[in-house]
């Protein structure tokens, strides 16, 4: 394309995860992101801005430069960043509401080879701030994890089976954290795999969990899910080398819904108190963890600042908070399991007052509030929003709404 000077890679949006990295693989080029589930749709993902982030890269709606779509009336329409800013800066994260996604085509950059390793740390990391700002911030990706419960002794588990109450020695601070370190090229620093470290090294392919790519503890049930859970990510190799793309850990989510989340985002403050903060308040609730889940924070960036619902988006401020650099990022948490929902509103109410919002690729409206804590955080964007999509003319009369969006949005006066 004589508008752009980068390469690109344009899809069906219907192609998944994995076809998508395998294909890009073998002509060498890489997002800068973090590819996580497997059989998630590209268009899918797009359309919610949904995954795909580390620390210096954006989701993948950040990627998007073009995009055809099929509008109400049955056309195929072409948009592009050079032609389209305005249009673009909303179709880019467009949940469905522009139309039926045709193709996607996104920047990529040159692949290269990526270090991976996991450690294991005392869940103190997470009341020391500043550890934990140096912890995340260093690495071009740091997953941290916690699988509630994982320290719970044998002699505990025995007595668990027995009577089913929560072990009364058991505390949150007992349990360990994994660390999933991925080290790669930011967008600042380079920071690869060396060519020494890789001579010889068969590049390893996508990093699925012991479980299939399951975030689960295996055969393990109840509060020993969480053990069984860090007994699993323990036999994962580290470190191991990967093409980028490769190089993250992927999700293989059941076809049966035994698995689920929910999943908000709050922007990081410069000393990292609120990031610390979101996982202290699940670790200081034993009650929110009586039904095990593992809680998955993923510090995640909004280079897609230009596009009107990213999830981090830096127009967001808030006041007496002081932002830098870290402004525009954001933590997910992810309870799974059986009754995840209570931990869910939990944490909502504790955080209602700070900008929480949910992220996209999950529809939380059995959760009271949760249409004005959007409108709260979004604002003049969701007008804005809006206005980009009736300009466009692609869903006039909201064929492509749904009762959730309606209440967010409203309905198109166009009609």
């Amino acid at each position: 394309n004589a508008e752009r000077s980068f390469p690109t890679v344009t899809a069906m949006t219907g192609v998944i995860e994995h076809e998508l990295n395998q294909f890009m693989t073998e002509n060498s080029v890489t997002m800068l992101s973090q590819p996580l589930n497997d059989v998630e749709s590209f268009g899918g993902m797009v359309a919610a801005a949904t995954h795909g982030s580390t620390w210096s890269a954006p989701t993948y709606s950040g990627y998007v430069v073009e995009m055809r779509l099929m509008d109400s009336a049955g056309r195929l329409r072409r948009f592009t960043k050079e032609r389209h800013p305005d249009i673009m800066r909303a179709a880019m994260c467009n949940l469905g509401m522009f139309g039926i996604m045709y193709d996607i085509t996104i920047q990529v950059y040159p692949t290269f080879k990526a270090r991976v390793t996991n450690q294991f740390v005392p869940m103190e990391l997470i009341y020391n701030t500043t550890l934990l700002r140096e912890t995340v911030t260093s690495n071009f990706l740091t997953e941290v994890t916690w699988y509630p419960f994982n320290s719970v002794t044998e002699e505990e588990a025995v007595q668990y089976e027995q009577d089913g109450t929560i072990p009364p020695a058991w505390n949150a601070r007992r349990d360990f954290l994994w660390l999933r370190f991925v080290s790669g090229l930011c967008i600042a620093t380079i920071n690869k795999a060396s060519d020494a470290e890789v001579e010889g090294v068969t590049m390893a392919g996508p990093g699925y969990l012991p479980t299939n790519g399951s975030l689960s503890g295996g055969s393990a049930k109840g509060l020993l899910r969480g053990k069984g859970a860090l007994d699993l990510v323990r036999s994962v190799p580290s470190p191991s080398y990967h093409y980028l793309v490769n190089a993250f850990p992927v999700i293989l989510p059941p076809r049966w819904g035994t698995e689920t989340s929910a999943a908000f985002m709050l922007n990081i403050d410069n000393s990292f108190n609120r990031a610390a903060e979101a996982l202290q308040s699940r670790a200081s609730n034993p009650s929110l963890t009586a039904a095990p889940h593992s809680t998955l924070f993923c510090p995640a960036s909004s280079a897609t600042a230009t596009v009107c619902l990213c999830p981090g988006n830096d127009n967001i401020k808030m006041a007496g908070r002081l932002w830098d650099v870290l402004s525009s990022l954001t933590s997910s948490l992810l309870p799974h399991k059986y009754g995840f929902y209570p931990a869910a509103r939990e944490f909502v109410e504790h955080f209602r007052n700070q900008k929480v919002r949910p992220h996209w690729g999950k529809r939380h409206d059995n959760i009271p509030g949760i249409i004005d804590i959007i409108h709260d955080f979004y604002g003049d964007l969701i007008p804005e929003f809006s206005r980009m999509r009736s300009k466009a003319r692609v869903d006039p009369c909201d064929m492509f709404m749904n009762s959730y969006l309606l209440k967010i949005f409203g309905r198109s006066r166009d009609c």
